[in-house]
């Protein structure tokens, strides 16, 4: 029986001739003697970022590639979703629609709890005690009103909750639709699992949708990514891989029980990969303030950002 931990025999694995996927998607181990990765060489965040504080360095995301966007243009749907509970989904969701607020003060960004069973957007995002819900929005004759007078976060981006709505064909169509017409831009914090249920149909055959798949730093999420990778494939078809971003996230301060390098390196060509590293505020679990994060995470978050306007027919 092999000794190599799981994860790297799932990394040496060659591609059953049955799978759909491109032999990229299965990725090879790496072996030893492979280069180290380098410092992150990525250009400054284009929004001003928090002045570095006296801290313990922390480990440093790996080198990935960047992808410029002088006159980018924000997707209008961005479906964010964890491999597996507890990957950063909400945060990374966030993050995401923070640097979009950022980056472009006139246009507007709206975040949204869609997940299954109702999650913690509001209480991680809001900036104000009162939280606005799909529920809300859904029943009001006039969105547009509600839409400009929703709560916003520390960055810039407005925030809608979960709510007592059900998780079904009614909320996560109609939203979206309300939506489209009066925000430039959404980012949909889709909890873990949600992209098989077939509520999702609609979303993740959008043309417009970008997807946003996050991922602990641990053997076993990565192993659980080639299932979601597998998902897209077989729901969406192979060319949704040029719309994905995979974000690594880290959970904690100590250092990872894999090596995130090697899965940047041998995903790069199939899909866009970013890291985002351990930052002891998000570490709370309370209300994110922008001026709290570190300038790595910041930084990391408008990776991120570039990353889901190079995709397909965005750049």
């Amino acid at each position: 029986m092999s000794t190599e931990p799981e994860w790297m025999q799932w990394l040496g694995q060659e591609p059953e001739p049955e799978t759909d996927l491109p032999p990229a998607a299965v990725v090879p181990l790496r072996g030893a003697d492979s280069p180290a990765a380098t410092p992150d060489s990525a250009a400054p965040a284009e929004h001003p970022a928090p002045a570095p504080r006296d801290q313990d360095p922390q480990r440093e995301a790996a080198a990935t590639p960047v992808w410029p966007q002088p006159r980018a243009t924000a997707p209008p749907l961005v479906l964010v979703t964890g491999v597996g509970g507890g990957a950063g989904a909400t945060t990374t969701a966030v993050g995401i629609a923070g640097a979009w607020a950022t980056h472009d003060a006139h246009s507007s960004v709206a975040v949204v709890d869609l997940t299954v069973t109702g999650g913690d957007l509001a209480s991680r995002a809001a900036a104000e005690d009162r939280v606005t819900t799909i529920d809300t929005l859904i029943e009001t004759a006039e969105p547009a009103a509600i839409v400009t007078e929703l709560p916003r976060s520390t960055a810039g981006a407005r925030i809608i909750g979960r709510g007592e709505s059900r998780f079904d064909d009614a909320v996560v169509h109609r939203v979206p639709d309300l939506l489209r017409s009066h925000v430039h831009t959404a980012v949909y914090d889709l909890g873990a699992d949600a992209l098989g249920l077939h509520e999702c149909v609609r979303l993740r055959e959008d043309a417009d949708a970008v997807f946003v798949l996050v991922v602990q730093a641990r053997a076993d999420a990565f192993n659980r990514l080639r299932g979601y990778l597998d998902l897209l494939a077989n729901a969406v078809g192979e060319w949704v891989f040029g719309r994905t971003v995979v974000v690594i996230s880290h959970q904690n301060s100590a250092e990872p029980d894999v090596d995130p390098s090697e899965l940047i390196a041998h995903l790069a060509g199939l899909v866009r990969v970013e890291e985002v590293p351990y930052d002891p505020h998000l570490a709370t679990g309370l209300a994110i303030a922008s001026w709290e994060l570190r300038a790595a995470t910041v930084t990391a978050y408008d990776r991120i950002r570039r990353a889901t306007a190079s995709a397909e027919g965005r750049q």
